[in-house]
């Protein structure tokens, strides 16, 4: 990634998002819309335009089913989708596999500077509890991890180390 334009629109949607995303658990249209507009139009200039849309296909084909599956919320899915507009469809493919890596210790490490640790234990021991039978009462309130955060590390470890290194676009 070594246009200017291209790295302000990434970092600029990537901590947008991650602010947003923190603070009200959505990730406004605008931005992840914005990267992928950006991205296409940036890429067009370049007579590259197949690039910015095969980088969105990518995410659409990976993040897609996941939101469907409920395994992702829909912002989460078009944010990575700007990501590919931006950087292309290896650069989706790598951050998706750190996403994978970096969900747990990134998500709880969120969790903490929000305070939410503890309601996380208390849903983990209820769940425990209800699995081996025994009286629970109502579930307490759920901990949400809101993913912009990580999806926005992901992209960076994605950016400085490549998984994928013998690709070459």
């Amino acid at each position: 990634m070594t246009d200017p334009m291209i790295f302000a629109a990434w970092a600029a949607g990537l901590g947008w998002a991650s602010w947003t995303d923190s603070r009200t658990g959505r990730i406004p249209n605008v931005v992840t819309f914005g990267m992928m507009l950006t991205g296409v139009v940036i890429h067009s200039a370049y007579g590259e335009s197949g690039f910015a849309l095969l980088g969105v296909l990518a995410a659409f084909a990976i993040h897609y089913p996941l939101w469907m599956l409920g395994v992702e919320r829909p912002g989460d899915a078009k944010l990575v989708m700007g990501v590919g507009a931006l950087v292309g469809w290896v650069e989706v493919l790598d951050t998706t596999l750190w996403l994978a890596v970096l969900y747990l210790p990134v998500g709880l490490g969120v969790l903490a500077a929000r305070g939410r640790l503890r309601n996380l234990a208390r849903v983990l021991q209820w769940r425990i509890d209800k699995a081996k039978g025994l009286a629970v009462g109502d579930p307490p309130e759920p901990t949400v991890l809101w993913t912009a955060p990580v999806i926005a590390a992901a992209a960076v470890a994605a950016w400085w180390f490549d998984v994928m290194p013998i690709v070459d676009p």
